[in-house]
């Protein structure tokens, strides 16, 4: 247990990622016997081979072993009356081991990796999901914002019907007040947020740990319902080469292609390149409003990783640019556009993080790290008649140190952070700029008294040059009753700048008048009119248990969450279809989560996965008091069924991956001031969504796959209010609920060389 925490905490200071995700091994192990019948081998002993940390199998040859950094990658396998033999785990977390009787001697292992493709610790504090690039094949994964068509807890929608701004919700609450990082350094955030998960290509994602809660305050104050941290494909990965093309029937394509490189012993690089391009205007609902905006991304990556075991140094270095460019609104059919409703968004972004490690030779838990950022982001936009122009400079470093109280049992993790931001805004003549520096400290302190407790509890304070003081404690608990049922319960307080205007985008793209703040106010210079920071604490508990029946093991996951603000900003839009007012919450604001999910290998190679999602959002609105939070569904039932041909050869085979996600009713903004014609219902309708993907695997290097997202063709209707008169009163493309697009057909390729 104590060298899976090092790990953990050691990633922190830049050591292999690849070391911190090994979570837990699992397996059977059966003995076939000369007629062809299989029997479990009860107290079986399996150890590893370097640290002897060891457990032996159940009546059903069941077994459980975790697994840490100093343990190696060769399992033990032992028993009575059967030599020992050594099996290397390298690819898989769940065995399958196959003793063939032979004259009393240990004559074949067949060994069968079945890992599964989503992963929940039972090791961590925290409760993270480890989603690995496998899941991630299941659907296409062209970026970020479409690697959760198949996970339950991360929710994803588009914002508008004109600019393809998408957003995330989780916990019942968007993704702004979730913590998004690219290799534990900061991600999608500030006036990206719209359009920031679209940055990241899916065919460059190894691996996304999705972790719910307060997080650690080791990464910062601004997480207040969990992380999304991305990792991207290294240097050092097995893959040398991979080529991953795509096209749908929309005419979407998209190009994607990772190399890397050997420079010499200790240096490795890496380029990582992405186009994609949307060159047709389609309006399938026949509004006269492009569904999707037309235009191009290109995405490019240089990023060089340095390793040195004799002298425990390790870095890496990535710089990351990307070029966006996109126009959506009314559609010309091929005509002038000099008079239409358009929406020309052109995105430029540079992006540099690097890190630098050093463990000292002679004190194993003793080392030291930095991390360091610095991202250019700059936006200019048109939504209709409406310029937004924005921009944002970023500045970012932490620095750790990491170290033990007396023995193993007390860890400790503390350094300085620095953040500086510099924004400005332009919302059509008024301007909003203002600037964030933020000095801050860490302590983080690691309780592990045996391997069935873990403590995590840490605080930092702040010092905001707008805000003041900002002081954030956190504490995560884990009790193991067993092996396989963990116990978490987490609390903690997180805060954030409000950026209104980034984060309404979507209702740019509609007739309402804004006001921001307190007109004529500016409290104590906080920017926007007064907005103050906003200000959460989240309580959580959850239980995971993992079962085996009928020699097949499963994972249930069960867990509870609530968020409840001190301070929000509110964007209302019930006070009129024709206004928008974002203001200070006065009163109460809360969201609370249940979510169950259930995983197991149904037959042979077939895995089920269902989940079921409970929400209930309230915010205390002015003059209007407690209302459900708009387009935040009630509920959501999730069900993917997975089926692999083979596992055991790459000679060829299939994969089949089905999903079907149900989402319940969400309240609908107030419009009953509007024409009748005009009008919407007070909530949406409840709806299913299927989609599947067929892939067929030829070989270790090549692969094909075709798929159909939304196959029942299901579309919001109407999506655009007024549609015919875009510079009317009554136009509104924001009240997005469901699907805009409907039905769309896909094929895709991947080339890999190991």
């Amino acid at each position: 247990m104590r060298h899976i925490i090092l790990v953990l905490l050691a990633f922190l200071f830049m050591m292999k990622a690849g070391s911190a995700q090994d979570i837990s091994v699992r397996g059977v192990v059966m003995e076939e016997k000369l007629d062809g019948s299989l029997v479990p081998i009860e107290f079986a002993n399996v150890y590893w081979l370097k640290s002897t940390r060891n457990t032996t199998t159940d009546s059903t040859g069941y077994f459980f072993i975790a697994r840490g950094a100093d343990d190696g990658d060769k399992l033990i396998f032992q028993f009575l009356g059967f030599e020992p033999d050594t099996v290397e785990v390298a690819s898989g977390k769940y065995l399958s081991v196959l003793f063939k009787e032979e004259a009393n001697l240990l004559g074949e292992v067949t060994v069968v990796h079945r890992k599964r493709t989503t992963e929940i610790s039972f090791l961590d504090a925290l409760q993270v999901e480890n989603i690995s690039s496998q899941e991630l094949f299941k659907a296409a994964c062209c970026n970020l914002s479409e690697s959760f068509e198949t996970n339950a807890t991360v929710d994803v929608s588009f914002t508008d019907a004109v600019t393809g701004a998408k957003e995330i919700q989780m916990l019942g609450l968007s993704g702004k007040y979730t913590l998004i990082s690219q290799e534990q350094m900061p991600g999608a955030r500030g006036i990206a947020i719209p359009f920031g998960l679209l940055y990241t290509p899916g065919a460059w994602i190894e691996s996304i740990q999705v972790s719910k809660g307060a997080g650690s305050v080791v990464q910062g104050y601004e997480s207040m319902t969990g992380q999304i941290n991305v990792e991207l494909k290294k240097p050092f990965d097995e893959d040398k080469l991979l080529i991953n093309g795509y096209f749908s029937e929309s005419y979407r394509s998209e190009l994607n292609v990772f190399t890397r490189t050997d420079v010499s012993p200790m240096f490795s690089t890496a380029l990582l390149a992405h186009y994609s391009l949307y060159p047709t205007e389609h309006d399938r609902n026949d509004d006269g409003f492009m569904d999707m905006p037309k235009g191009s991304l290109l995405t490019l990556a240089n990023r060089w990783d340095y390793h040195n075991n004799k002298n425990g140094v390790e870095g890496q270095l990535n710089v990351q640019y990307v070029q966006d460019r996109k126009e959506g609104g009314q559609v010309s059919h091929g005509g002038d556009t000099h008079d239409l409703y358009r929406t020309p968004i052109n995105i430029d972004r540079v992006q540099a993080f690097g890190k630098l490690g050093y463990v000292f030779p002679n004190k194993r838990y003793n080392s030291i790290g930095s991390q360091w950022g610095f991202t250019r982001h700059v936006q200019n936009a048109e939504i209709g008649h409406t310029l937004y122009d924005a921009s944002q400079t970023s500045l970012y470093g932490n620095w750790l140190y990491q170290s033990i109280i007396g023995d193993s049992r007390h860890k400790y993790v503390t350094g300085l952070s620095f953040r500086y931001e510099d924004y400005k805004e332009q919302l059509i003549s008024t301007h909003y700029d203002f600037k964030e520096i933020v000095p801050g400290a860490f302590f983080e302190y690691t309780y592990l008294p045996n391997d069935f407790i873990t403590v995590v509890g840490g605080v930092r304070l702040d010092h905001h040059n707008l805000y003041g003081w900002l002081f954030n404690p956190r504490l995560h608990l884990r009790y193991a009753a067993s092996e396989s049922l963990v116990f978490r319960i987490s609390g903690g307080s997180g805060m954030r700048t409000p950026l209104p205007i980034a984060e309404n985008l979507a209702w740019l793209a509609s007739s309402r008048d804004w006001t921001i703040g307190e007109p004529g106010q500016t409290q104590n210079n906080f920017p926007y009119n007064g907005l103050e920071m906003e200000k959460a604490w989240n309580f959580g508990a959850s239980i995971t248990k993992e079962f085996t029946i009928d020699y097949r093991s499963g994972l249930l996951a069960v867990d509870f969450f609530h968020t409840r603000f001190t301070n929000r900003a509110i964007a209302d839009l019930d006070i009129s279809p024709q206004q928008l007012w974002i203001y200070n919450l006065d009163g109460q604001s809360s969201a609370s989560t249940f979510q169950a999910e259930a995983q197991y290998e149904i037959l042979k190679r077939v895995d089920l996965k269902v989940a079921y999602k409970w929400q209930d959002a309230q915010i205390a609105y002015r003059g209007a008091g407690m209302r459900e939070q708009i387009f935040t569904p009630r509920s959501r039932f999730f069900v993917n069924i997975a089926y692999v041909s083979s596992v055991a050869t790459y000679k060829g085979h299939w994969r089949l991956s089905v999903t079907a996600h149900n989402t319940g009713s969400q309240r609908i903004p107030d419009t009953d001031t509007n024409p009748v014609a005009f009008q919407l219902a007070e909530s949406s309708p409840d709806y299913w969504l299927f989609n599947g993907q067929l892939t067929r695997v030829f070989n270790k290097s090549f692969e094909v796959y075709a798929g159909v997202e939304n196959i029942g063709n299901y579309k919001q209707s109407p999506v655009i209010i007024d549609a015919d008169n875009p510079h009317g009163d009554y136009f509104d493309a924001g009240l997005i609920w469901g699907p805009i697009f409907g039905r769309e057909w896909y094929v895709g390729f991947r080339y890999m060389l190991k």
